[in-house]
């Protein structure tokens, strides 16, 4: 009698195993482009937060997140530049970050002068209490940060 079992034999069982491995050790690095290591590694701060020079004013985005969040699945976040959008001077983009979290980028948005201003109103997710950091990138004067805490009752991740 010559019994013929269909399915996934142990071969293709391992080699699946192997690539499901491989491929989870190379998705973060997909999911976090180089271009968001990047800014977040860098970003001028205010020296003084209080009394901000002219440059600090134009340039620290603010970031407007509730203290304390009930569900981290959504949060609403508000991250706006008192900036003008001129030809030869404007932000170019805004990234919004939680280093805490597994993957720190929470978006990453560009813009041009045709925007008219520079402004992001968005949710995101956090798992738990952290500092959420914007970074906008002028295109004259670099990369400038700002941040605001925020307290996650209930992780959303």
């Amino acid at each position: 009698m010559n019994i013929i079992k269909e399915g996934l034999s142990r071969r293709a069982f391992l080699r699946a195993a192997a690539l499901i491995g491989l491929i989870s050790s190379i998705i973060p690095d997909i999911l976090m482009p180089k271009s968001v290591l990047a800014a977040a590694e860098s970003g001028k701060k205010a020296v003084d937060p209080k009394n901000l020079t002219p440059e600090e004013a134009i340039h620290i985005p603010k970031v407007d997140i509730p203290i304390i969040a009930e569900d981290g699945s959504l949060v609403p976040i508000i991250v706006s530049v008192n900036h003008p959008m001129e030809p030869d001077h404007y932000i170019k983009s805004i990234y919004i970050l939680d280093d805490l979290s597994a993957i720190p980028s929470k978006g990453l948005y560009r813009f041009t002068p045709a925007n008219g201003e520079a402004y992001i109103s968005t949710r995101i997710k956090l798992a738990e209490s952290t500092k959420v950091r914007a970074i906008v990138e002028c295109n004259k004067h670099g990369k400038w940060e700002g941040s605001a805490d925020i307290k996650v009752t209930v992780g959303g991740c």
